[in-house]
C-alpha cells in the first residue's frame, strides 16, 4: 500500500527491505517535495536519521544546486508518471556520494503525488565497468521485484484483514502469499551472492540476463500457479 497516508506505515513498510529507500511527496503541483519518511537502509547509507527527515524540504538537506536537480527529477516522474533511472552526486551527511537512483510515481487519493526511490551507492571499484553495471542491473532489478512482491502481499492482507475473502479463499490467498515470501527470500539470496561474489568469478552480462529471466519465469509460473487455484 504504497499510496498510504501513515508516513508510520510506509517507513514500515521500507523497513522491510535492505535497499536504500525514500518517499517524497506533494500536495498539488504548485508545491514543493518534501520528504515523507526513509527507512533503516537509507540512513545508515547516507547518514541522515530518518526522523530528521520527516517532512524536511530537500531545500534545507542539500546545496541549493542538488537540490534544484532532484526537484526537477521529482517533478517529472510525477507530471509524466514515468519511471526514471539516473546517476548523481550528493553532498550527505557522511560525505560526497555518487548514487544510482531510480524512482517512480505514486498518485494519492487527495490528488497529489507521491515520488518512491531506491538507490544505490556507487563505489570505487577496480573490476571492469562491463562487471560492476552486470552486477548494479541484478542488484537493481532484484529489488524492483521485491518491491512489487511485497506491495502484492500487503494488498492481499489487507483485503483478507478487511474480510473480503471467505475462509477457503482466505487459505488460498495464504499460501499465494506465502509463495511471494519464498521468491523473495530467493530475490534476495540472489543480491547477497552479488555481494559477495569475486571478480574472477563474476557472471557475465548474459549470464545475468539468463538469471533475471529465470527468476521472471519462476515467479509468473508460481503465481500462476496459485492463482488457477484461487480461481
Amino acid at each position: 500500500m504504497l499510496d498510504t497516508s501513515s508516513a508510520d506505515h510506509l517507513a514500515a513498510i521500507f523497513d522491510q527491505f535492505t535497499v536504500p529507500m525514500f518517499a517524497a511527496d506533494r500536495p498539488s503541483t504548485q508545491s514543493e517535495f518534501k520528504i515523507v519518511c526513509t527507512n533503516q537502509a537509507h540512513a545508515e547509507a547516507t547518514g541522515f536519521q530518518q526522523d530528521a527527515l520527516r517532512n524536511a524540504a530537500l531545500h534545507d538537506l542539500l546545496p541549493e544546486s542538488e537540490a534544484a536537480i532532484i526537484i526537477a527529477r521529482y517533478t517529472e516522474c510525477a507530471n509524466r508518471r514515468k519511471n526514471i533511472r539516473y546517476l548523481e552526486t550528493l553532498t550527505l551527511p557522511d560525505g560526497v556520494q555518487r548514487w544510482d537512483t531510480s524512482i517512480q510515481h505514486v498518485p494519492l487519493a487527495g490528488g497529489g503525488d507521491r515520488v518512491i526511490g531506491t538507490g544505490f551507492r556507487i563505489t570505487d571499484d577496480q573490476h571492469a565497468e562491463g562487471t560492476r553495471m552486470t552486477f548494479d542491473n541484478i542488484r537493481f532489478f532484484s529489488s524492483l521485484a521485491d518491491m512489487h512482491l511485497q506491495n502484492l502481499v500487503s494488498m492481499f492482507e489487507a483485503a483478507r484483514d478487511q474480510g473480503l475473502f471467505h475462509n477457503d479463499s482466505a487459505n488460498r490467498v495464504a499460501q499465494l502469499c506465502s509463495v511471494c515470501r519464498s521468491v523473495q527470500r530467493s530475490v534476495e539470496d540472489i543480491r547477497e551472492t552479488v555481494r559477495r561474489a569475486h571478480p574472477e568469478t563474476a557472471a557475465t552480462e548474459n549470464n545475468a540476463r539468463a538469471m533475471l529471466n529465470d527468476l521472471g519465469s519462476s515467479t509468473l509460473r508460481a503465481l500462476y500457479k496459485s492463482a488457477e487455484e484461487v480461481s
